[in-house]
């Protein structure tokens, strides 16, 4: 027989002592008469032992109480098949677009608690969460209006997948509560026929659907100034034509207007966004909230001086383009934030000392290969070839495979080294840190066509922020739905609640910080603010049949009525000896 608390059997040791206490126990003077003296002579006669226990009743009653108890707390219970306990997961649509029907969402969960004996609740959104597991409808009742929406698309299939895994092997049904507006990821129909063709799981969609008119800020576009950014801002109207009020705020003060917008029609709000947090609000109420408003972070850009050594070329023009960076020819090398080194720059000791914590691009100009760079260079190759991306780093989105390359440096990059971009194994892009500096190895600028593409001062706008700290526009401003990983445990500020995580889920419109750094988050969701959907779902059934599966059938009570009657027993005969 398995037991679910086996250790209890422990109280089966009891036994020792009521053994011992009746074999100790005094016993009663025996007085004989002389009238019986020969009938008793001729009885057979037991051990003193035995004769104490077996004529005691009161012992055998205690032992089987003890033996009761102990048993009774040792959970004994036996394996059988019998039908599965109901269970039912609601999975509940999180979604923007749920904003205008959440409230009927949470109705129709109600409506379905009281029907099944354990509830588990998904609130499907980028990442399905797991928010109640085999709870009592109670629980269920008592939790379900803590649980919000956020400015996110939900990925409805995947959880739907999450439910058929709480409910097992046993089976049971799934309730799919959403608008059916849009989602990410499959089809839910899809999904849903394949969970039911098990034949255990049961699915129903249920629509909340409500509508309503939105207005809604859609997309932003930042073009980066000396000190500013120029942003544009797309707001579309989904309802009737109205007039709305627009607010800006941020350092560059406080500014107001108003926009006739028509049905269905954009339009384009362009303003100077200047370091710091910008916020466009329109002054609306409508069925999504968080599409009213946006937010633009311009990171502080603050000039840059960057010293530049040898002949002039491409490199030193593309310098002279970029926004606050103000570069010079000369100096003393204290005084700049980064130095570049072209053919016949002149190298001295001051340079040695400078490098070990500042930052230096290095353009080959021929096979010289200082110890300070991060490659060993052994001689020169010829093209053309193509070039190979190992790790983008700070050159993301720029197309390398495009760039002709006529001859490269036949490189090998030094232990410690990141190589970027290569060419047939030798490394053309590479970087290292030599204390609390940088150096980076520019072989694209050896013999190359990149200068004549137009991402060549994307590229250097990019290295240039990257090596002196400053962080890049677009990396600032986000769509919700995004996630992004710090690496470590960091305390994150999010626009609602500060925590202590190693990722952040982008799941509200506004402003978050951790590890000295600020990233605004905006919807941007076009199919979540339309509030319009392209087709309809059958609203499916639950299988109604009764579930086996192998369930436990506890012994305990049982048990513990034994134990009772023992002790009322005991009782009973300690009262009929005027013990008690």
């Amino acid at each position: 027989m398995p037991f679910s608390n086996p250790i209890a059997l422990l109280g089966l040791l009891g036994i020792i002592p009521l053994v011992i206490i009746y074999l100790i126990r005094p016993q009663p003077k025996e007085i004989r008469f002389s009238s019986i003296q020969f009938l008793r002579e001729g009885e057979a006669k037991r051990t003193a032992v035995l004769s104490r226990l077996i004529s005691d009743p009161l012992f055998w009653v205690q032992l089987l109480a003890i033996c009761s108890l102990s048993l009774a707390a040792a959970g004994p219970y036996t394996n059988e098949q019998g039908p599965a306990s109901s269970h039912l997961v609601v999975v509940l649509d999180g979604s923007a677009s749920m904003q205008s029907s959440f409230s009927p969402a949470q109705n129709i969960i109600r409506s379905y608690l009281d029907r099944y004996e354990r509830i588990s609740i998904i609130l499907a959104k980028n990442v399905p969460q797991t928010v109640l597991t085999e709870g009592s409808p109670a629980e269920a009742r008592d939790q379900l209006p803590q649980f919000k929406p956020a400015a996110v698309s939900a990925d409805l299939s995947s959880a739907l997948t999450q439910a058929s895994i709480l409910l097992g092997s046993t089976g049971g049904d799934i309730l799919l509560v959403s608008d059916f507006i849009s989602w990410t990821g499959d089809d839910p129909d899809v999904t849903r026929n394949l969970i039911e063709a098990g034949g255990r799981v049961g699915i129903v969609f249920a629509d909340s659907y409500q509508g309503g008119n939105n207005l809604a800020l859609t997309e932003g576009w930042n073009v980066p100034g000396t000190g500013y950014v120029n942003h544009t801002a797309l707001i579309h109207n989904y309802g009737p034509t109205r007039t709305i009020p627009i607010t800006i705020t941020g350092p560059g003060g406080k500014t107001s207007q108003a926009a006739a917008i028509p049905q269905d029609g954009d339009y384009y709000l362009s303003f100077t966004a200047y370091p710091g947090v910008n916020e466009i609000s329109l002054d609306i109420e409508d069925a999504i909230s968080w599409d009213n408003r946006a937010y633009v972070y311009v990171p502080d850009q603050a000039k840059r001086d960057v010293l530049y050594l040898g002949e002039a070329g491409p490199a030193l023009k593309a310098l002279q383009s970029l926004p606050n960076v103000i570069v010079m020819t000369s100096g003393r090398y204290s005084d700049f934030d980064l130095i570049v080194l072209a053919r016949n720059a002149s190298a001295d000791g001051e340079l040695n000392r400078y490098i070990d914590g500042g930052r230096v691009i290095y353009l080959p100009f021929d096979l010289e290969s200082p110890q300070y760079l991060p490659v060993r260079v052994t001689g020169k190759l010829p093209g053309p070839t193509r070039l190979w991306v190992r790790n983008f780093g700070f050159a993301e989105g720029l197309h390398f495979d495009e760039i002709g390359i006529y001859s490269y440096p036949d490189a090998a990059a030094r232990r410690g080294a990141t190589t970027m971009v290569e060419a047939n194994g030798a490394p053309i892009l590479a970087y290292w840190r030599l204390g609390e500096g940088i150096v980076i190895y520019d072989g694209l600028e050896m013999d190359s066509d990149f200068y004549l593409r137009p991402e060549y001062p994307i590229f250097w706008y990019q290295m240039i922020n990257w090596m002196t700290g400053v962080p890049d526009i677009e990396d600032s401003n986000r769509k919700t739905g995004e996630i992004i990983a710090t690496g470590e445990q960091s305390t994150i500020q999010t626009p609602s609640i500060s925590l202590i995580a190693s990722t952040i889920s982008l799941d509200e419109v506004g402003i978050y910080r951790f590890q000295g750094r600020t990233v605004a988050a905006n919807m941007y969701n076009p199919t979540e603010s339309s509030l319009l959907r392209s087709r309809d779902f059958e609203q499916g059934e639950f299988l109604g049949v009764v579930r086996n599966t192998i369930v436990q059938r506890d012994l305990s009570p049982w048990v513990i009525a034994l134990a009772a009657l023992a002790i009322i027993l005991e009782l009973a005969i300690m009262r009929w000896r005027r013990e008690t």
